[in-house]
């Protein structure tokens, strides 16, 4: 169960544009094309938002070991720039690469979601709340 990891790399563009990518694999090898393959697929799906992006962690790992059927799982975890608590993302399915490749419209979708709620939100100055909290008095 010995967990490999790659090294960070940069995803997007350059640090103040791109984010730091790491590729990890939990109870399943590992190999160049499935590192590539998420990097091409999962990575790219988030690269619209790069700029709000801080990091993304995908994991992926064997749940059911040798025993078969719906347990390749892939995590993707994604650090927002300004935002406390990260985005985490899983799917399981039978082919790793389809669990990727759900895992990544999840997580554009839901970086997506949370980055129009922090746009729509008001920032909120603390003379203009008081000066309404007066005239509604």
């Amino acid at each position: 169960m010995a967990s490999q990891t790659m090294e960070l790399g940069v995803a997007g563009a350059e640090p103040p544009r791109g984010f730091q990518l790491d590729v990890r694999g939990h109870a399943l090898p590992l190999t160049d094309a499935l590192r590539q393959y998420a990097t091409d697929h999962v990575a790219a799906k988030l690269a619209k938002h790069a700029r709000a992006i801080q990091s993304v962690v995908i994991r992926v790992s064997d749940v059911n070991g040798t025993k078969g059927g719906e347990d390749k799982r892939c995590e993707v975890e994604v650090y927002l720039r300004r935002v406390p608590s990260p985005i985490v993302v899983a799917v399981t399915d039978h082919d790793l690469r389809a669990a990727m490749d759900g895992a990544g419209d999840r997580a554009k979708k839901t970086v997506g979601r949370t980055l129009a709620r922090k746009r729509a939100t008001p920032r909120q100055r603390g003379h203009k709340l008081v000066r309404a909290r007066k005239l509604l008095a």
